[in-house]
């Protein structure tokens, strides 16, 4: 299953909440600002900022690879 670490207020988080929904996947939705274990995952993995989507134990942090990551999974 895919995992999508986001924030509260993120507009990037929504734009990718949006794409995953309208693809239909289901992913689980990680809210860091109410997960400290999580937040520190992403930390661990090098990552400052989210959205980041995981899949497959791989990290993607930019989110026009996340976007093009939705589309070819949902293909």
């Amino acid at each position: 299953m895919m995992k999508l670490f986001t924030k509260t207020i993120c507009p990037k988080c929504m734009w990718v909440k949006t794409e995953i929904q309208q693809a239909g996947l289901d992913v689980e939705i990680i809210n860091i600002d109410h997960n400290e274990t999580e937040k520190q995952r992403l930390i661990d993995a090098g990552f400052l900022t989210v959205p980041v989507l995981e899949h497959e134990g791989k990290f993607i942090g930019d989110v026009n690879e996340i976007i093009s990551h939705i589309e070819l999974v949902h293909q």
